[in-house]
């Protein structure tokens, strides 16, 4: 037995961009290009891939090798990995962890942990 029916799924996940979306708030994904990469160093050329809408909440630095220095809410279509990196209010974030959230088997959003990359 389903708790949602599909036309309540589909609604979920609207509602749920319709928030995202309501923020105001857009950044830029950007992507390593593809080439030589010495030990996986965080150096290297990045791409702009699209931009996105997002809900951005900076945290407080409370323990930086144990928390991420921000969280951001994003579609679930977007293509969004690990090591890509965020840039918002004219700072760069890398992404740290990529988690898809649910509501009773439909995908509403994902919340990706973002850490502060200084110097960039």
């Amino acid at each position: 037995m389903r708790l949602l029916s599909d036309v309540e799924r589909s609604a979920a996940a609207g509602d749920v961009r319709e928030l995202i979306t309501s923020s105001g708030q857009t950044a830029t994904l950007l992507r390593k290009q593809a080439g030589e990469n010495l030990y996986s160093s965080d150096e290297g050329e990045f791409a702009e891939v699209c931009t996105f809408a997002l809900e951005f909440v900076a945290t407080p630095p409370v323990d930086i090798a144990k928390r991420a220095d921000a969280l951001a809410c994003v579609p679930p279509e977007l293509d969004v990995r690990v090591e890509d990196r965020v840039h918002i209010h004219g700072r760069d974030f890398r992404v740290q962890t990529v988690s898809p959230q649910s509501l009773f088997g439909v995908v509403t959003h994902k919340v990706l942990e973002l850490v502060a990359l200084h110097g960039c």
